[in-house]
């Protein structure tokens, strides 16, 4: 496998961008595109043009259910209920069959590891024009995991995780001051009462992300840090990416996992991954995306703590292939992260929250008036 030094052209036809990876087959100096390659592995005819997907579109899953009372026990403190929302996508073109798909992104996944580099973290690039998004674990040392402390008389917060020495005691940022007008929003869930208000992350402490990279698609770093700057620039809320972990995407990850993570919430998980590992993702889905909610006795202490954005690693590698693949991309990641961070569908077409987008790339009005909302939930580190 070789990386493009410049614009060229697959044995094909098809073109070639400079850093796009591409094989070389017996003697022959000529690239051969690793769409090319598949087809070659799976005994098929080399096409004389890639043929391009549709655009991709959205569906509502179930009613995301929220946060669930006091648990009985100790140990039920990490069933806090979960739910989610997933994006999708049109059907495949006929040019573009599962089959070579699982040996394209087979290729890359045997490429990397033969690198012997992070599938995602290399080449992360500076974050000096990233709003809200830091790369690394902020100096704090989550390797020693230590069990969950409860005391009985000092009510629900004992028997939250402890303030992380990253919190502060006011938001750590905010989000515009300018109000719109629209209503074109909708959130995962709210407290009831008269004083009802969207359920929100705790704005005094930073979102913190770990990625399992197994099926990234190249840029994939990008991506992420695209998607949450501007998810962060219309919220305020702050982002943390860890780095990498081996955890494994599974629909009913608990919000405590003391014993990967410590005594702490769980960080998001942000993992690349095949409907053969998530089984929710298959079909015409891209991407599921949802938050987690502390356990709580009032409404006032309801919060979300935790969750997952699930990414169909392979369809990523379609869409990048596209003209407008990587605004398309990008608007996706962005959209599974508005659902972790409290944001559902809506019914106006104008908005990326709209249930079937038909092209839109960036926020609505709708979409930022919900995520300013969003932002300025309460703070829990008091």
């Amino acid at each position: 496998m070789i990386h493009v030094e410049g614009p060229t052209q697959c044995r094909c036809g098809e073109p070639l961008r400079a850093g796009e990876r591409a094989g070389l087959v017996g003697d022959d100096p000529a690239p051969t595109c690793l769409w090319c390659l598949a087809d070659l592995q799976a005994g098929r005819p080399r096409p004389a043009r890639r043929k391009g997907t549709q655009q991709w579109e959205t569906t509502t899953r179930a009613a995301f259910p929220g946060s669930s009372p006091v648990p009985s026990s100790v140990t039920d403190l990490v069933h806090a209920r979960r739910g989610r929302e997933r994006r999708t996508r049109r059907t495949r073109s006929s040019g573009g069959p599962r089959t070579a798909i699982t040996l394209l992104v087979t290729a890359l996944v045997v490429e990397l590891a033969l690198w012997g580099r992070p599938l995602l973290f290399h080449d992360v690039p500076s974050t000096s024009a990233i709003t809200g998004v830091t790369v690394g674990s902020h100096g704090i040392d989550f390797a020693q995991p230590a069990p969950v402390q409860v005391d009985v008389g000092g009510g629900i917060r004992a028997m939250w995780p402890p303030v992380p020495a990253d919190a502060k005691d006011e938001p750590l940022g905010r989000p515009p001051f300018s109000r719109s007008t629209s209503t074109d929003y909708a959130f995962m869930q709210q407290t009831s009462g008269p004083t009802s208000a969207p359920v929100a992350w705790d704005p005094c402490r930073p979102i913190h992300l770990v990625v399992n990279a197994a099926e990234a698609p190249a840029g994939a770093d990008r991506l992420l840090l695209e998607a949450a700057s501007e998810v962060s620039r219309a919220t305020g809320l702050q982002f943390v990416i860890e780095g990498p972990t081996d955890e494994v995407p599974h629909s009913d990850r608990q919000p405590v996992d003391s014993a990967r993570y410590g005594n702490r919430w769980s960080p998001a998980l942000v993992a690349w991954t095949t409907p053969a590992v998530v089984p929710e993702l298959a079909g015409r889905v891209a991407g599921i995306g949802g938050p987690r909610g502390a356990t709580y006795a009032k409404n006032v202490d309801k919060h979300w703590v935790s969750g997952i954005v699930f990414l169909d690693g392979p369809t990523f590698v379609d869409i990048l292939r596209r003209s407008d693949g990587w605004a398309q991309a990008r608007a996706i990641v962005m959209h599974e992260l508005s659902h972790m961070v409290g944001l559902t569908h809506v019914q106006k077409p104008d908005e990326l929250m709209y249930s079937d987008n038909n092209g839109r790339t960036t926020f609505g009005k709708g979409d930022l008036e919900g995520l300013r909302r969003l932002g300025v939930g309460r703070c829990f580190t008091k």
